[in-house]
């Protein structure tokens, strides 16, 4: 028997019913998000700053040993999981144990954040770490779930820093030169981390209306704009530069495999990190992922009271102190 041409109003209006039931039962799921990384690449201090969260932290051993779960509630009643999973680098035999629950995680979650401590020269190890876990017939497709994060850039050398003030309180932003060496770094970071999975990866983003380029690497539809391949400056940049009129669809295009520089101290690009983990998430998990990202502006903003508590220089000159940002006597606006 030959399928039907064309479908009655009451076989339309269950059509209809049906991809509705099957879009909000996608938009109710739980939404996982899980932070993977090296040992002390501050894993738990960034899901504690984005997320709201009260993991414990340390400075001088690792604290998380096993994936712990932070649950929270969705403004239409959805939950939000976000792990924070155990550091690599611990030791040779807990690694082996960690590859397992990573690679657990990494199927199963929607979105997942590598942290890359900013300070560190050595990443051959954690390069390989990432190759096992890409391993094997999934790989292209979880690839494409990393959203890198080049994490402590407050802790780079210079420490030129600007905090631009606003009443009671104000956001960081990196000088000139320190500005310089975060790209370049983040750069670097994308070179050893991103650029080997050129041949699988795929940059995404939303359609705001009216894209209709036509190219072999681009497909679209109503909602998503699609680009296979690795989006390198390079690339971004001739895009840009030939379809001036979308340039900023392909700067989004370009967000997804960038390496992003954060700092959860001082709240540098958490909200911009924020945007970058919405970009690579289809319309259902967007929905669930809407509430957080509604709130990312307020993740810029550092109270001058707590600033002053980060400042880490003492001016003194030999009889008398200068300056101490974490004095209290200060007056109460700088």
């Amino acid at each position: 028997m030959s399928p039907p041409t064309h479908f009655s109003a009451e076989q339309l209006g269950r059509i209809k019913a049906d991809v509705l039931h099957k879009y909000d039962k996608e938009a109710a799921k739980p939404l996982s998000v899980v932070i993977m990384g090296q040992t002390g690449a501050g894993k738990s201090s960034l899901l504690n700053v984005l997320f709201g969260a009260d993991l414990p932290t340390g400075d001088i051993r690792p604290v998380t040993k096993a994936p712990e779960a932070i649950h929270l509630a969705g403004k239409s009643g959805h939950s939000l999981t976000f792990w924070d999973m155990p550091g690599i680098g611990e030791s040779v035999g807990a690694d082996v144990d960690y590859m397992a629950m990573y690679r657990e995680k990494l199927i199963g979650c929607d979105v997942v954040i590598w942290a890359l401590h900013s300070d560190n020269r050595s990443t051959t190890y954690e390069a390989s770490c990432l190759r096992r876990l890409l391993d094997g017939t999934e790989g292209a497709a979880l690839a494409n779930k990393l959203t890198f994060v080049m994490t402590k850039v407050d802790i780079l050398t210079p420490p030129s820093w600007i905090f631009a003030l606003h009443r009671d309180g104000g956001v960081f932003a990196p000088g000139a030169r320190l500005a310089d060496k975060l790209a370049a770094k983040a750069l670097h970071y994308e070179e050893v981390f991103v650029r080997p999975w050129a041949h699988a990866l795929v940059s995404t983003t939303y359609n705001p209306g009216g894209f209709a380029l036509g190219d072999d690497r681009l497909s679209y539809d109503d909602y998503t704009i699609r680009y296979r391949g690795y989006v390198s400056a390079e690339v971004c940049q001739n895009y840009q530069r030939r379809y001036p009129a979308e340039a900023e669809v392909f700067g989004r295009l370009r967000d997804n495999h960038r390496v992003l520089a954060c700092s959860a101290l001082f709240r540098f690009n958490l909200a911009q990190l924020m945007v970058a983990v919405v970009n690579k998430l289809g319309p259902g998990a967007t929905a669930r992922f809407r509430r957080l990202l509604g709130e990312a502006e307020r993740l810029a903003e550092v109270p001058v009271d707590t600033m002053r508590g980060l400042g880490n220089f003492l001016i003194w000159d030999g009889a008398r102190k200068l300056l101490d940002l974490s004095d209290p006597t200060l007056p109460p606006k700088l």
